[in-house]
């Protein structure tokens, strides 16, 4: 039989753009590993598709390479000369806006072509923070109160940024769109509001302001499978060291020694089993399929309180990075994890291609 091909595609026009290359590196060598042949696809922060060397991505090189376009009513991809590049599913690992947040899926589904991960809808909510923690909230989610500023309030937020104020502090001023911690400020005192939403501002137009759980103790979970069959991983630890209050982007990439993962999580097991079936319930709540990363927030001086913080629905898939991780230690090597969600990804645009296009 031979061997499926699958598309990487990476990189992007998010922060993020970086990390997405070193997932990159990784999903393609394990794809290999898992016995598939690897297309890489580098999306450059200028737009537009290249086909790269797998040599010269994994060895750090810079990355070139012609120009590939989707081609809508063939279902394929056509190279810079006009020759078709069959692929049998797509992978996307572009992190960030563009790539996570529904506008690859998109076009993705125009193309006709399975690929990996969440949905188009599944994406968009998972990537805004106000609208996933509402429809989580609906399911019985825990949630911590928050205000919301969107743009067209921005020139006259005080009275938000009083009601704000008035769910106490420290507060945690996000964008609401945008991951791996990118442009969160964690707000001690009234006085330092505003310049934390405007630099808020720069990466979003809407900013959420939550109410802080002071010196929280940070929880994460994986998920796999399907809606119908989603199964979660072991809970991690994250231990933000170094000077690092919370778990941010500093902490995450710029620091080697910016955190602890304490794996499995030091919980007692009811509140593990507890955390567990939240994620999954929160996978189901917004419609996911594929792969996400769940986060929680542990009160430290009571793990029988807990709140949901965020999900990523395309979560870092580097030699470090925490949800490879967390799936490693519960017995599914990375490998084992790409091929099922190939399988997910195959299932899922079989599952829409039997759906009818017609009203009758």
């Amino acid at each position: 039989m031979a061997k499926k091909t699958i598309g990487v595609i990476f990189g992007g026009k998010s922060p993020e753009h970086e990390v997405s290359i070193e997932s990159a590196k990784t999903v393609c060598l394990e794809l290999r590993k898992a016995g598939f042949a690897v297309l890489p696809l580098y999306s450059p922060r200028a737009g537009g598709w290249q086909l790269v060397a797998l040599e010269a991505l994994t060895a750090g090189k810079k990355l070139s390479g012609p120009a590939v376009e989707p081609s809508f009513g063939a279902g394929c991809l056509v190279k810079q000369g006009g020759r078709r590049l069959r692929v049998d599913a797509i992978f996307p690992i572009i992190h960030g806006v563009t790539g996570e947040d529904g506008v690859l899926q998109g076009a993705l589904e125009l193309l006709g072509l399975p690929y990996a991960g969440c949905g188009v809808t599944a994406s968009a909510v998972g990537m805004d923070k106000i609208i996933s923690k509402e429809l989580a909230a609906l399911e019985g989610v825990p949630v911590l109160p928050h205000v919301v500023v969107r743009s067209y309030q921005r020139q006259a937020m005080g009275p938000l940024l009083k009601k704000a104020a008035r769910l106490g502090f420290p507060l945690f001023v996000k964008p609401a769109a945008q991951g791996s911690s990118v442009g969160i400020t964690k707000v001690k005192k009234a006085a330092d509001l505003k310049r934390a939403a405007d630099y808020a501002f720069r990466f979003d137009t809407a900013v959420i302001i939550e109410k802080g759980v002071d010196r929280a103790r940070e929880i994460v979970c994986g998920v796999l499978g399907s809606a119908a069959k989603a199964s979660a991983s072991v809970t991690g630890e994250v231990a933000p060291k170094g000077g690092h209050e919370f778990y941010d982007y500093e902490a995450k990439y710029l620091d080697d020694n910016g955190m602890d993962f304490l794996l499995p999580a030091p919980l007692a097991p009811a509140t593990a089993a507890a955390l567990r079936a939240l994620a999954v319930k929160v996978f189901q709540a917004l419609g996911c399929s594929g792969l996400a990363r769940i986060d929680f927030l542990l009160d430290p001086a009571d793990e029988k309180k807990f709140w949901f913080c965020e999900i990523n629905t395309l979560p870092g898939f580097t030699s470090h990075s925490l949800y490879p991780r967390l799936w490693a230690k519960t017995g599914l090597k990375p490998a084992a994890v790409l091929k099922r969600l190939v399988a997910l990804a195959l299932a899922n645009r079989a599952a829409r291609g039997r759906l009818s296009t017609a009203r009758k």
